[in-house]
């Protein structure tokens, strides 16, 4: 095991550290342990970008030559196809969920045992054609399987015996592939796939005809339903109300409960699927990703502790899957899941839990010189600090690797605020240099698509250390001009979760005004801020304050509740909107 490089040195929890816990987590959020994970191990991360598997490799047999056994908690969705076995209809309903939940290696794993058991069943066959295309969370990185061709010919092989309506799922399937092997017209065969399904919903009108067809608008435009300013794109709507006409008469459907959330969290009212969370926690309480996609809500609606707590659930999860099914090598432990928990626990105000779980997140990743998303979850402990405005403990880190230039411009703007925090302030002044002059590497330019670059995000977080030291050195106009150039930027953000910048500009700029006697326009901000993060703590904090001191006492008491909702996972709530 490789030994875990601390940046920071905190004795209350260095015993929960040490502890290895796969078991789900007991209540109390501030008593949890983490594990401390095998880095070293096969299979223990994943690409960052993704928040779900791929089918990548052979899915190899187990000793007794199934494919796959059955697999806990993922609920009671059944779609009835063409078979005398109801084994096989029951591997056909497993990989079905499983594609539904992204779960893409244990669907296709299903589908194939399923066509073990019946090997006539065409259904079984086109199962496997499904989960072994491109999905949502992989958009941009699938690669065609090897046996593909093969899966396909038998799917169409076995076609004749099929029923009227199955016989039209495998002709809309063909559409999805090509004769060529290298792929090179994916963007084409995505798009006739799209219309393929569409012509589904004229025909049958059924749930998963709808939710086929959302699935492959998704796929066309991955993470892409909402302008910045909270507009929908042209092609939302559209894929909105279809996925709430199937929840109204299937209010259980995995794939209705589950794209709802992707197609909504962007938007400005994320709480219209709120009550999905719940359901996925509930419904399928063995599958990883659908646990984990209720912290996607909870972290949009001010439910913190929350979002810790079911991404400590996902994370057992996957280890229990992995237990499972050794042989197909799944992801063990996700970054994803860890950076997700890292920013509930950190905007939360959860001091012990963010720290410890940055800490998890850090060990999940290797950071390179090349990839710049590793090396910002790498440097969450450090963000972690400064939310919650532990100066001297960010002063005692060490500094990354000098050629992990996204993670130095993270460490210079964390040290840089550390000093600000601690009145240096000329060294603050020389860690915005060094930050600054970080930002000409080319390297920064290089975007996480379909996200953002960090060079945006870099120059929020200079704009902002610029602001404080300009304020701590009584140039007040100054930083309340660098606040707003570091709100511009963070406003033209394209929405990923965790956020790639995760300390909002305006409840800096909401605190400065406030100090300055303005608490009027400090209202307005924080009222901003809480249209782009809802039920956001820090921002109800200050804008408390604002109303308290223009004498407005109508909506106290409900602001106070939601920030005491934000922070009840909090050893203690902050007494400013930044410390």
């Amino acid at each position: 095991m490789k030994t875990l490089l601390l940046m920071v040195s905190i004795p209350l929890l260095v015993g929960s550290l040490l502890i290895v816990q796969t078991a789900p987590q007991p209540a109390s959020i501030n008593s949890r342990s983490v594990p401390i994970l095998d880095v070293d191990s096969p299979g223990e991360s994943t690409p960052v970008a993704l928040c779900g598997s791929t089918v990548d490799g052979q899915i190899n047999r187990l000793a007794s030559g199934k494919f796959i056994g059955p697999l806990p908690g993922w609920g009671r969705y059944s779609y009835p196809i063409s078979t005398r076995q109801d084994s096989a209809q029951f591997y056909f309903d497993q990989g079905l969920t499983m594609y539904y939940s992204y779960h893409m290696k244990e669907s296709m794993a299903s589908f194939k045992e399923a066509a073990r058991l019946d090997s006539t069943c065409a259904m079984a066959w086109w199962g496997q054609a499904l989960a072994g295309g491109p999905y949502y969370n992989a958009a941009h990185s699938y690669q065609l399987p090897a046996e593909m061709p093969a899966i396909l010919a038998r799917m169409n092989a076995l076609s004749a015996d099929a029923s009227p309506k199955e016989k039209r799922l495998i002709q809309v399937m063909t559409t999805r592939y090509s004769a060529d092997p290298t792929d090179s017209q994916r963007s084409g065969l995505n798009q006739a796939y799209a219309n393929a399904t569409r012509q589904l919903i004229t025909e049958y009108g059924d749930p998963d005809s709808k939710m086929l067809y959302v699935d492959a608008v998704m796929l066309l435009h991955a993470w892409d339903f909402w302008h910045t300013d909270g507009r929908p794109k042209a092609w939302t709507q559209e894929v909105i109300d279809l996925s709430k006409s199937v929840l109204a008469t299937h209010p259980d459907h995995p794939a209705a409960l589950h794209y709802y959330i992707h197609l909504t969290e962007a938007s400005h009212q994320p709480q219209v699927a709120l009550a999905n969370a719940d359901k996925l926690k509930s419904l399928f309480p063995g599958v990883a990703h659908m646990v984990h996609m209720a912290s996607h809500e909870y972290q949009r609606n001010g439910l913190y502790p929350q979002g810790v707590q079911v991404n400590d659930r996902a994370d057992a999860n996957l280890v229990k899957y992995d237990s499972m099914a050794p042989h197909l090598n799944l992801v063990k432990h996700s970054p994803h899941y860890f950076a997700v928990q890292t920013y509930c626990a950190l905007t939360g105000g959860m001091y012990q839990v963010s720290v410890s779980d940055a800490l998890r997140c850090r060990q999940s990743v290797s950071p390179v010189a090349t990839n710049t998303y590793d090396q910002y979850l790498y440097m969450l402990p450090s963000l972690s600090l400064v939310r919650l405005g532990k100066w001297n403990e960010v002063l005692a880190t060490e500094p990354p690797t000098e050629t992990w230039t996204y993670a130095v411009v993270l460490d210079h703007f964390s040290k840089g605020m550390a000093l600000v925090g601690t009145g240096k302030l000329t060294q603050a002044q020389s860690q915005l240099r060094l930050l600054l002059a970080r930002l000409q590497d080319p390297i920064l330019e290089k975007r996480r698509i379909p996200f953002n670059a960090p060079l945006p995000v870099a120059r929020i977080a200079g704009h902002i250390l610029e602001a404080s030291i300009q304020f701590a050195t009584k140039q007040q106009p100054q930083a309340l001009v660098s606040l707003q150039r570091a709100i511009d930027l963070e406003d033209q953000l394209i929405y990923t979760e965790p956020a790639d910048w995760p300390l909002p500009a305006r409840q800096f700029l909401g605190a400065y005004l406030l100090k300055m006697q303005r608490p009027q326009e400090a209202e307005t901000v924080y009222r901003q801020d809480l249209i782009h993060n809802p039920g956001n703590g820090w921002s109800l904090v200050g804008l408390h304050q604002a109303l308290t001191k223009q004498g407005k006492k109508a909506r106290l008491a409900q602001v106070e509740a939601g920030f005491k909702k934000a922070f009840s996972g909090a050893e203690q709530i902050p007494p400013s909107s930044i410390y």
